[in-house]
């Protein structure tokens, strides 16, 4: 008695694991989407190098380096004695240069503009990532329901066929009938072998982001679950502050600053040189020789800017102005992207309100009522494939739908602030 209460609790004990074990074993989306953007080297890249950009702009703005001078003055070639001649100097000095105006400032903060382009395009790749993932695992969703569909499809026609040849030998039904349910039967074990193609397909690319191991976990029985994204008026305002448009931004800061150090150059650069000459040897009275010292300053005088300077400037200018243009046209271009995107998925909609609240419904009901035709002996079997056929590619359509309706809303989040 005991080993059978034993028994009995094992099993129920199984029971309730082995599901929890399996759910636990299923790739969500939001573990995909994470998996995705760890793995992502693009990502990194840029990160990283926006990174190196932000420490070279605090060398950018460093003064440049002092140079060294060191050699000696009025040698006499004839003796090489540095004591004969009162003139002759062994010297030490230094040399410090000041670039024009504000110039190291501004190159710094150009610097600075260059990392917030890389760091846009960590952000931009980031959104192109979890756009793609959804996309694949989507698309593997609807691959894997589509064939689950077909499976339970191929039992009930396998069990249409059974009926058929037993009202063939009974002499009710014709061979006509058989045929063509051995033919229906055939074409769904195609459209199986289709789809199990097309889900290794999806396999591989999402195996592309998630990797082969993660790639093989069987997916949730729930739709996935995404964002609902923004409504078309608050998604169009938002462009401005995409990674897309940041990226022009920084662009544009960035040719803004040449501007700023092309305006700095009308204003004087100089270099600072102090110098030590030390003298050996006495003067005639027999006192010993003074040392000199000297300091001298030296100026770059923008005098002649016409053909330097001021064509610089209108270069900068110009090439400010172009940047504009560019983030303008790229505005205007992610409008129209949103703008189509937006009608696909309100259209989407409507087609699988449809199929929910009409045509799956209607799909069902036709052909129960056929099936139960048949069996009274009031419809042919021709017609009574055709029903279930209807009914199967009814639900293999709204699955289809409701996929590509996922679909362009991930595509949509694309566009819409979201937070990752």
């Amino acid at each position: 008695m005991c080993v059978t209460r034993i028994k009995k609790y094992i099993g129920l004990f199984l029971l309730f694991i082995i599901p929890i074990e399996l759910i636990a074993n299923e790739l969500t989306l939001v573990e995909a989407e994470q998996l995705a953007l760890d793995s992502d080297f693009i990502i990194k890249q840029y990160t990283a190098r926006s990174e190196s950009l932000n420490e070279r702009a605090i060398a950018d703005g460093q003064l440049p380096d002092p140079k060294l001078k060191l050699g000696i003055m009025n040698l006499p070639i004839n003796s090489f004695d540095r004591s004969q001649e009162n003139m002759t100097q062994l010297q030490f000095g230094v040399q410090q240069s000041f670039p024009r105006g504000r110039t190291l400032h501004y190159k710094r903060l150009q610097t600075e503009d260059i990392a917030d382009i890389d760091q846009a395009k960590a952000l931009e790749q980031e959104k192109k990532v979890l756009r793609s993932l959804r996309n694949s695992y989507l698309s593997l969703y609807l691959n894997v329901k589509t064939e689950a569909l077909l499976q339970e499809n191929r039992n009930l026609f396998t069990q249409l066929l059974d009926i058929t040849q037993r009202q063939y030998a009974v002499g009710r039904d014709n061979q006509h009938d058989v045929l063509r349910a051995q033919l229906e039967l055939a074409l769904i074990d195609d459209r199986i072998t289709q789809i199990t193609g097309e889900k290794e397909i999806s396999l591989a690319e999402l195996a592309k982001w998630v990797g082969d191991v993660s790639a093989q976990r069987p997916l949730p029985g729930n739709f996935p679950e995404i964002n609902s994204p923004l409504n078309l008026d608050e998604i169009v305002s938002s462009l401005t502050s995409h990674p897309i448009i940041q990226v022009e931004d920084a662009v544009v800061n960035a040719s803004n600053k040449n501007i700023m150090i092309a305006e700095e150059q009308y204003k004087p650069g100089w270099m600072l040189d102090l110098t030590y000459g030390e003298r050996t040897g006495n003067n005639l009275n027999g006192s010993s020789r003074d040392d000199f010292a000297s300091a001298m300053v030296m100026v770059e005088l923008p005098i002649f800017t016409d053909k330097r300077q001021d064509k610089r400037l209108a270069a900068r200018k110009l090439e400010h102005m172009a940047s504009q243009y560019a983030r303008s046209d790229r505005l205007l271009e992610l409008k129209r992207q949103v703008e189509k995107e937006h009608a696909n998925w309100i259209r989407m909609g409507q087609r699988l309100e449809l199929y929910k609240t009409r045509a799956t419904v209607d799909a069902a009901q036709n052909s129960e009522s056929t099936l139960k035709a048949y069996q009274n002996g009031q419809t042919d079997f021709t017609t009574l494939m055709r029903a279930r056929l209807t009914e199967l590619n009814t639900q293999l359509d709204m699955l289809k739908i409701r996929v590509n309706q996922a679909k362009s809303q991930a595509n949509l989040l694309f566009y819409s602030r979201e937070i990752i």
